[in-house]
């Protein structure tokens, strides 16, 4: 892949470029879905190609190719430095693009590798976790079970000088259990995913998963409809990870200041929120889904601390934007696959941890609702607007969980919340994602502690 990859760059700057890169790919995928039992598909999939990017004078230029042989990344480096060549007096901005150096060989070390598990085994535990969530009651009349599996090798090499090699694996199990009784009919969603080999399928908690999420979509059964109103609302990790990652998270991605798209644009080293609210994007932790030692440009990643005691302090960046904002590169560039560009992304993402005990917060808190997990919701980084559907809640009345709820979602804008959080609990959890951004899908993980907001608007039936 090196002498590959060392053509296309020369052949593009030959061509006329100033700055080239080179991203070749393998990849597998699994995926196994069964509906109420019945194989809904069984598929594997294999990608191999590579991405080629060309830059000149603010100019960018990029292609695709399958073509894994040496004149065939060639011919493709030409046409991509040609193209970026005609178009470099029609931009608004010149720059030039800059970075560090990296050489590095990063081998992931897992247990089970994917290879290793039959593909009779694999169907056996997507089976398992149907059955639990179709035999846990009878009022369970739908289920949908999905197992999934990806492993990568990337090589990354660009014309500054970095040959960056990266492996990756990640499984996933999903269960979707729908229940009924008479005309009330309640759906639940539970997934369980990390970067690792299927030893990751075979814990406690993803070989009980149906069970997990069969019993939350019968209590669902019992729930309440909430009704609207301003509350002192309380976020599980869950939701909390989805306030962070949608309504905060995405307006710190360095290419809106590019755009002058988001609400953040002029809150760099300002203050956001309390002295006690730190946020955190951090590709550096072990063995988690959106975990990676460099990025899809080759950089080097690192925890960007987002929201330090209060304080915007730093911003999620490619290559690109740190070039022309004059900041350091800090490894955020992330591409779902060879066929897309790079493009600054979250990793794991959440809100740092105090001191609460989650008791002692709802205990604290006379009169509020404590909002679980995630549905659905949409978010606008140019305003800070958002609204989140939570999958289900609980009345908290005299300090104490009461009730449960169903059909309740926050909203607000993100810069008068964050303002609002007065506690912040000790406990830290992380939930698997996908995040998506003009089309594409990566890998992530969003989380956090119980957090309490005062007095924001909750909509109900």
């Amino acid at each position: 892949m090196e002498d590959l990859a060392q053509a296309a760059i020369d052949a593009a700057l030959k061509t006329g470029a100033s700055f080239a890169d080179v991203r070749i790919e393998n990849s597998t995928t699994t995926i196994i879905e069964l509906n109420d039992g019945i194989t809904r598909q069984s598929m594997a999939s294999r990608l191999r190609g590579a991405g080629i990017r060309a830059f000149v004078d603010g100019a960018w230029a990029f292609a695709q190719t399958t073509n894994l042989t040496r004149e065939g990344l060639k011919e493709t480096a030409e046409s991509v430095a040609k193209l970026a060549m005609a178009t470099r007096n029609k931009v608004d901005e010149r720059f030039s693009i800059d970075g560090p150096v990296y050489e590095d060989k990063v081998e992931l070390n897992v247990r089970r590798p994917f290879e290793s598990v039959t593909i009779d085994e694999k169907m056996q535990f997507v089976q398992l976790i149907d059955n639990q969530a179709r035999e846990f009651d009878p009022r369970i009349v739908s289920t949908r079970t999905i197992y999934g599996e990806l492993t990568s090798e990337l090589y990354i090499a660009n014309s500054i000088g970095t040959r960056v090699y990266l492996q990756n694996a990640i499984p996933r199990i999903i269960s979707v259990p729908t229940a009924k009784d008479g005309p009330n009919r309640q759906r639940i969603q539970q997934s369980i995913s990390l970067r690792s080999g299927f030893e990751e399928m075979e814990t406690e908690a993803a070989q009980n998963i149906g069970v997990t999420a069969a019993k939350l979509a019968i209590a669902l059964l019992s729930s309440k409809a909430a009704e609207g109103g301003m509350y002192d609302v309380v976020l599980d990790p869950a939701l909390n990870g989805v306030v962070t990652h949608e309504a905060f998270g995405h307006a710190t991605e360095a290419d809106n200041w590019i755009s002058h798209s988001t609400v953040l644009e002029d809150k760099i080293n300002k203050k956001v929120g309390p002295e006690y609210l730190s946020i955190s994007d951090d590709p550096t932790l072990d063995g988690k889904r959106g975990s990676t030692e460099y990025d899809w440009e080759g950089t080097k990643t690192k925890k960007r601390h987002l929201v330090k005691d209060g304080i915007l302090t730093d911003l999620l960046h490619s290559l690109e934007t740190s070039s022309r904002l004059g900041l350091e590169p800090n490894g955020a560039a992330r591409s779902q696959s060879f066929m897309h560009v790079p493009q600054p992304r979250m990793s794991n993402t959440f809100m740092e941890p105090k001191d609460w005990e989650v008791d002692e917060l709802i205990e604290d808190t006379k009169q509020g609702i404590l909002l679980c997990s995630f549905n659905y919701g949409y978010t606008q980084s140019a305003k800070g607007q958002f609204m989140f559907q939570a999958s289900y809640g609980y009345v908290i009345e005299n300090g104490e969980r009461g009730t449960m709820v169903r059909d309740v979602s926050l909203a607000g804008n993100i810069l008068d919340i964050l303002t609002r959080i007065d506690a912040i609990g000790k406990d830290f959890e992380l939930e698997a994602g996908t995040c998506g951004k003009d089309g594409q899908s990566v890998p992530t993980m969003t989380g956090g502690p119980h957090a309490r907001i005062r007095q924001v608007p909750v909509g109900g039936m």
